[in-house]
């Protein structure tokens, strides 16, 4: 995990020599998913939890090309990055993972209810 902090603080080194930063105005659903998306390519540098981070590219991703093309998210990070300081990152991590684990929790939720909607020796339909 040290290295994980290690790696969001030049995540956001880009920030650090800008000085402090002014209150922001909320963030865009966009802004917040890249700022997810950028923590989350610094995690999955991390060999102890590359998985981990790389679900979590995936996931952000996905968030982010539902609405629209990935393309246009490269002008995003480069503005959010500028604006992250190493303490934001860190925030950043913090939500983004929560955020994650209650989407999975969310899944395991429905499979659940689907498996126990199953009956037991219920014929399953055949492979095609």
């Amino acid at each position: 995990m040290r290295r994980v902090a290690c790696l969001l603080a030049l995540t956001a080194g880009v920030a650090a020599a800008a000085g402090p930063v002014a209150a922001q105005a909320p963030l865009t659903a966009d802004q917040a998913d890249v700022r997810c998306l950028m923590v989350m390519q610094v995690v999955a540098r991390d060999p102890k939890v590359k998985e981990q981070g790389t679900k979590g590219v995936i996931f952000y991703t996905g968030r982010l090309s539902g609405r629209g093309a990935v393309s246009r998210i490269e002008a995003i990070i480069k503005a959010e990055a500028a604006k992250m300081s190493p303490q934001q990152a860190k925030a950043e991590l913090q939500r983004c993972s929560n955020d994650l684990n209650a989407r999975g929790q969310e899944l395991n939720a429905v499979n659940q209810r689907l498996a126990a909607s199953v009956r037991p020796g219920a014929p399953t339909p055949p492979r095609k």
